[in-house]
């Protein structure tokens, strides 16, 4: 296919919406008010209460850190996976639906009832006494979360486009604070409590998220919905193949990756089913959304330009940074420095911190450059760079923990904020909903996928070098035939485990608990490194993305303040001739 005819069928879509859209050197010029529309305390209000509810979601996976306190009170080890995947499979399925929805119908009952669901869900958590109470209450979670998460692109639609890297750099700041204080509150609960109170304080975020929301986020219709006001119209419209397609296909593939290799084999049939029916859903769904449906979950305005699809992928890679260190971070914290869940907290502090008070300064850069490629390679990678060097850490280099993470944490502060702006900034901001609920979909599986691969790097490490370590202790002092009873104590999460070993000589329980450091210290070397090679992959891959800068302008998607652009969004109906000012 020719470039001229690439050119035309991407007009083409765009013609099929009577929102004034025109394609101008490869990207997006929107139409803007006659008026500068002015920012107020209107819209400041509504962008902390929609930040808010973005934030339950960071909220939530704060409460991983706790899993191995959770699984030590109730019971059930082998569901540990499920305490964050329960949440994760849930969201990860269905807000892109939400996010379909939403362009259509509005986003703000989206949010409210996503907040309830997610405030239930908490509680429901919180008072389990079963491991699979937790479970069920996190899927709430997971839906509610579903919903909350379209504070982004419905924080994005309040602002000017030349102010929507101001206004996610301050939503991921808040977010970064909230993850920062989640973590150190989930440390002090299990510590001085219960892991219980952390479900309890997301049930109190929730709430308040709901009536701040409900309280001062007023939008008018949608675009798309004042252009079929007729609800049975817009029913006529939904992608229900590609839902059913989508979400089957992402839970099928969550599950698989959950099981595969820690509740059973990767070559068992129970994970070998859900992974081959989920990739081969994922490719009809592909093929469907392309040829059979132009304004589905995957609308094909939003490919106008090469952004769209390079930056969901580029969303991945950055989940499984970000949710993989997370995870994997805490785990090795844990494993060579302290097992008292609020130094955990401390440690990761740092790295917390820095993530938070970049993002903020990210999105003013981009605002006042009007660009972000240079500024994304380059913290992608010093992100590499960093997250290599963290493959030296070892028990007795803590200072270098602190230092490593500290400086990989500016970077992520970059690749939190600018990839979400662009992402928003390359699509037509009627579909707003859509797209960013995507991005944050593919940063989930990103993380999905992350922790999966990142946990059988570390397992296939320390299934060869714990035996030879614990060996090479054994051996010299006659005692070779434990080597297996040992290695089991040592796996156990029972700290007396070991010393319960029968005909165990108790001069040996330092050294070989010694010897599993060093296979941790060992193994986690080459997590490092594989997190490593990934974001510099990501950082190749991001060169390829173009500028946005022409699409940096005084457009209002949803006016919230007193203003003719407001009266016009609120009272435009089909039939009417809806064009306005366009550069």
């Amino acid at each position: 296919m020719s470039m001229d005819k690439d050119v035309r069928e991407k007009m083409d879509v765009t013609k099929q919406s009577s929102y004034p859209i025109e394609p101008v050197d490869g990207a997006l010029v929107e139409p803007e008010p006659e008026n500068l529309y002015q920012v107020k305390l209107t819209t400041i209000l509504a962008v902390i209460a929609l930040s808010w509810a973005n934030n339950c979601a960071a909220l939530s996976n704060t409460v991983n850190t706790t899993i191995k306190f959770q699984v030590a009170a109730l019971g059930e080890p082998e569901l540990a996976p499920w305490l964050a995947n329960s949440n994760f499979v849930v969201t990860l399925a269905i807000a892109p639906v939400f996010g379909f929805l939403s362009d259509r119908l509005g986003k703000k009952w989206f949010l409210v009832l996503g907040s309830i669901m997610g405030m239930m869900g908490a509680v429901i958590s919180g008072s389990a006494h079963k491991t699979t109470t937790i479970i069920i209450g996190n899927c709430f979670i997971g839906l509610g979360n579903a919903g909350c998460i379209m504070g982004i692109p419905a924080a994005q639609e309040v602002t000017p486009n030349r102010l929507r890297p101001w206004t996610m750099g301050f939503s991921q700041f808040f977010a970064s604070i909230v993850v920062v204080t989640g973590t150190l509150a989930a440390g002090a609960f299990v510590k001085y409590h219960s892991f219980r109170w952390a479900y309890y304080l997301n049930a109190f975020h929730y709430g308040a998220s709901a009536i701040l929301v409900f309280a001062f986020y007023h939008p008018p219709p949608t675009t798309l919905r004042r252009q079929m006001a007729a609800l049975k119209e817009i029913a006529g419209k939904i992608d229900y193949v590609g839902i059913v397609l989508f979400s089957g296909s992402i839970a099928s593939l969550i599950i698989a990756l959950t099981w595969g290799g820690q509740t059973y084999p990767w070559s068992a049939g129970r994970v070998v089913a859900p992974l081959t029916i989920g990739a081969i859903g994922l490719v009809a769904f592909g093929f469907y959304e392309r040829l059979g449906y132009k304004e589905g979950i995957l609308d094909h305005r939003m490919f106008i330009t090469r952004n769209f699809p390079i930056l969901l992928i580029v969303c991945v890679i950055d989940g499984m940074l970000l949710l993989g260190v997370n995870v994997m971070f805490s785990q090795q914290v844990a494993a060579l420095y302290t097992h008292d869940a609020v130094k955990i907290a401390t440690v990761l502090t740092p790295y917390l911190a820095t993530s938070a008070f970049g993002c903020f300064p990210a999105g003013a850069i981009m605002a006042r450059t009007k660009s972000y490629r240079t500024l994304l390679v380059g913290a992608l990678f010093w992100c590499s760079l960093w997250s290599g060097l963290m493959a030296l850490q070892n028990q007795n280099r803590l200072s270098w923990a602190y230092t490593f993470s500290s400086l990989l944490g500016i970077g992520t502060a970059v690749t939190t904020t600018i990839p979400v702006v662009a992402l928003v900034l390359s699509v037509p901001s009627f579909l707003l909903g859509a797209a960013g609920t995507l991005s944050v979909a593919c940063r989930a599986l990103g993380g999905i996928i992350g922790i999966t691969t990142f946990t059988a790097i570390l397992n296939n490490k320390m299934a060869t070098e714990l035996p030879r370590n614990v060996l090479s202790v054994l051996g010299p002092a006659g005692q070779a035939n434990l080597t297996q009873a040992v290695i089991k104590a040592l796996k156990s999460t029972q700290p007396t485990a070991l010393g319960m070993v029968p005909n165990l000589p108790k001069n040996l329980i330092p050294q070989l608990q010694l010897a599993q450091t060093n296979a941790q210290v060992y193994s986690y070397k080459y997590v490092w490194i594989a997190i490593s090679v990934f974001i510099a992959a990501n950082a190749i891959l991001a060169c390829a993305l173009e500028p946005v800068h022409s699409k940096m302008n005084n457009h209002i998607e949803s006016a919230l303040e007193e203003s003719t652009e407001r009266k016009k969004q609120m009272t435009m109906v089909p039939g009417q001739d809806h064009t306005t000012h366009t550069t």
